[in-house]
């Protein structure tokens, strides 16, 4: 499913807030840059990156991604963004990447032989979401779920947005935003949204996704075929980062398979293997 675009649709109503109380950056105003485009279609983009001022009144690129999962070579991206815009924009950079759910292969540096890159690595299973709650601003609830103690709390936070002070439109992409990303630890969460809040959440540019992927025909079968779908995303650009373009057969095979954990397996897989001989012999053992 497409994360990004729900994190986009928050920060358009709370990127101040996520730079600041998320990132640890003293942000007092910040500006979407839209990325000039590129001359090699191969050249990635950060997630997000924002013109700030901070408030000792310095300015600064900064680089957000948003990660739903770890990924090894994420990393190495980010510093291939970060060396582009300091370039382009002659500014200082900050990279930031915020992850979303818990990876114990989760690092804030990438090193070789002739690099040391250290970024701001934002851990958001780590904060409390009792904390958040109490701190607010509102903006920032629909990430509640994803937090420390989250789950039982997200009733809670999706109240509080519905009865905040709040445009319609403003409600809508946050409890959106909130059902969206709720899908990463729980069935039940975009479930029950959907349930109370539908007629408010059909006005959100993000509730595209929620149609694409299927929620309303069947909500739960929907959410099952969503997350099917970015179990096999991520199988496939895990290898395609490592051994390039694929055959058409690999893919084929990846996307017949409708078992969560024999794709979780292949993700695993495809970081490790040496080559893709020997992710065929894997993938051929499962399928077995």
């Amino acid at each position: 499913m497409h994360y990004d675009l729900a994190a986009k649709v928050i920060l358009s109503r709370c990127k101040e807030a996520v730079l600041s109380i998320f990132c640890g950056l003293p942000v007092t105003s910040a500006f979407l840059v839209e990325t000039a485009p590129q001359e090699t279609p191969s050249v990635r983009r950060s997630d997000f990156v924002f013109r700030a001022f901070f408030d000792d009144g310095s300015e600064r690129l900064i680089l957000l991604e948003f990660l739903s999962y770890w990924k090894p070579w994420i990393p190495v991206r980010t510093l291939e963004c970060r060396c582009r815009h300091l370039l382009q924009e002659n500014l200082p950079v900050v990279s930031v990447i915020l992850l979303l759910t818990p990876a114990k292969g989760a690092r804030d540096f990438y090193t070789d032989e002739e690099v040391h890159y250290h970024y701001r690595l934002v851990k958001l299973y780590e904060f409390e979401a009792r904390e958040v709650l109490e701190r607010g601003p509102e903006c920032l609830f629909p990430f509640v779920p994803l937090m420390k103690g989250g789950e039982s709390l997200f009733e809670e936070a999706e109240k509080r947005i519905y009865e905040g002070n709040y445009s319609r439109e403003e409600k809508a992409d946050l409890l959106t935003g909130m059902a969206i990303l709720g899908g990463l630890i729980s069935e039940e969460i975009p479930v029950k949204l959907l349930e109370r809040r539908r007629d408010l959440m059909i006005e959100s540019a993000a509730y595209e996704i929620i149609k694409r992927e299927g929620y309303e025909e069947g909500i739960r079968q929907g959410i099952q075929r969503g997350l099917l779908e970015e179990a096999r995303e991520m199988v496939l650009e895990a290898l395609e980062e490592r051994f390039g373009l694929l055959p058409r057969s690999i893919i084929s095979r990846i996307k017949g398979i409708e078992e969560r954990e024999i794709l979780r397996t292949l993700h695993r897989l495809a970081i490790r293997v040496k080559d893709l001989e020997e992710f065929k012999s894997h993938l051929d053992r499962l399928e077995g």
